[in-house]
């Protein structure tokens, strides 16, 4: 199944990073590699659009031709 990710930027410092989207969960976090400010994810949108791009891959798979 494909992972997606996305580009994140500090609030603080502005620097960028990558983070898979279906860690972007309610009560994780990532701490900036820049400047170590910790971001919290408060979103549960993430690991919605997670689920529904695995659940299309699968339906595409059941697809025929």
């Amino acid at each position: 199944m494909q992972k997606l990710e996305m580009d994140i930027e500090c609030p603080n410092c502005g620097h960028s990073m990558k983070q898979r989207v279906e860690d972007m969960r309610p009560g994780r976090s990532r701490t900036c590699g820049s400047c170590g400010t910790e971001i919290e994810f408060t979103g549960d949108d993430g690991r919605q659009a997670q689920k529904a791009l695995d659940d299309l891959e699968k339906a595409l798979k059941n697809f025929k031709f």
